[in-house]
């Protein structure tokens, strides 16, 4: 694991920073998605975010040990528990009839396998080789490259259903995540498992706050040496929780963070462009979701974004009139509704790539008359 000091969206944090790897382990063919394909995504990506939030993530246990350090998340009223490695990138999942502690999880299962199926009955249903495993007649695996399928019997059937990986760093990527560790200078406290201060490149760098497992975790402070600052919660060394963060020149964010990138809802105050802001939901770092973005009081846009952009349905006030439809890249696209203010007149039609292209209705609010127009690229064709 390489540590030296990295940049993360133009800011000049100076404090050491673990570069966490990405790993995406080959998902094996027979096992249709999502599960294999879950395996070797770091916490918040795509596909695993998603079925983290649909199978109740923010209600599930986490432990990490140090041995790793390693995570596990669990969540005993689902059924399913996970273990991510060092670089939050999972390389398991397991599904559950019964246990100790667990419930059955509710999911479709891989390969359309029951809960409670004989071993016996398996080859009647999937059309697949299966290992026994030596000295334990309760278990059947299948290896695929670096990927294993494992079942666990018991009297009454199949009762567990294991998926992972022994690789989740062999397609390596790095992608400069923040991420505080114990080794820098101690200035005061507990600087392990309690409340501690440290500074790290000669004090350019200092946080204050709550340590677990030799790293920032729970309650914080953290600066650099242009006075870039986070305050708010920190989970394994990460900005990961509620927070603040003040980017120098740039912008000032409230809200959600994972893995020190914005997720989750958020307000963002733009230092550049001047005075505008977003407020809505944010996706690894970038407006991604449904939000409004304001430019002034009188010029904003409200509806969905994706990648820092409109995209999807929206509507786009301005202090001339509205928009009101189909959005792709910014740009008006599709089915879209105009009003302008000046003429009282609302436009129908459907724009291309920001042009009206095509048969479009006018009508006058005031007298209800209405008139068509035909346009290509935006330019009005009249009739002779």
């Amino acid at each position: 694991m390489q540590i030296e000091f990295v940049q993360m969206k133009k800011i000049s944090f100076l404090s050491l920073i673990f570069l966490s790897i990405l790993g995406q382990a080959t998902p094996f063919k027979e096992i249709p998605k999502p599960l294999s394909s879950l395996i070797g995504h770091r916490i918040f990506e795509s596909p695993l975010s998603e079925w983290l939030e649909k199978n109740g993530y923010s209600t599930a246990t986490e432990e990490l040990r140090q041995d790793g350090p390693i995570l596990f998340i669990r969540h005993y009223e689902r059924g399913y528990s996970m273990m991510l490695d060092i670089n939050m990138v999972l390389n398991s999942i397991s599904l559950y009839k019964q246990g100790a502690n667990f419930k059955t999880y509710k999911g479709a299962l891989p390969l359309n396998l029951k809960f409670g199926m004989k071993r016996d009955s398996l080859y009647q249903v999937i059309d697949l080789k299966l290992l026994e495993v030596e000295d334990n007649p309760y278990a059947l695996i299948r290896n695929w490259n670096n990927t294993t399928l494992q079942l666990l019997f018991t009297t009454k059937g199949l009762n567990q259903i294991n998926i992972l990986t022994n690789d989740t760093i062999s397609k390596a990527n790095d992608m400069n995540y923040v991420r505080l560790v114990s080794n820098g200078l101690i200035l005061s406290g507990d600087c392990d498992s309690v409340e501690g201060r440290m500074s790290w490149n000669n004090g350019k760098a200092i946080y204050d706050g709550q340590w677990k497992n030799n790293m920032p975790h729970g309650k914080g402070y953290f600066i650099d040496e242009d006075s870039n600052w986070y305050k708010g919660e920190f989970k394994y060394g990460f900005f990961w929780g509620q927070g603040q963060m003040n980017v120098n020149a740039y912008y000032n964010y409230t809200g959600a963070f994972i893995m020190s990138r914005r997720q989750g809802h958020g307000l963002c105050k733009f230092i550049l462009p001047k005075d505008e802001l977003y407020e809505g939901a944010w996706h690894q770092d970038n407006m991604h979701g449904l939000g409004r973005y304001i430019t002034t009081p009188q010029h904003f846009y409200y509806g969905n974004m994706m990648d820092n952009k409109f995209n999807g349905r929206g509507k786009l006030v301005m202090p001339d009139g509205w928009m009101e439809g189909n959005f792709k890249d910014g740009l008006p696209n599709g089915a879209m509704q105009q009003f302008i203010k000046l003429d009282n007149t609302l436009i129908e039609g459907k724009w291309l790539d920001g042009k009206r292209e095509g048969k479009f209705k006018l009508t006058n609010m005031a007298s209800k008359k209405v008139s068509y127009r035909q346009f290509v690229g935006d330019i009005e064709i009249m009739d002779k």
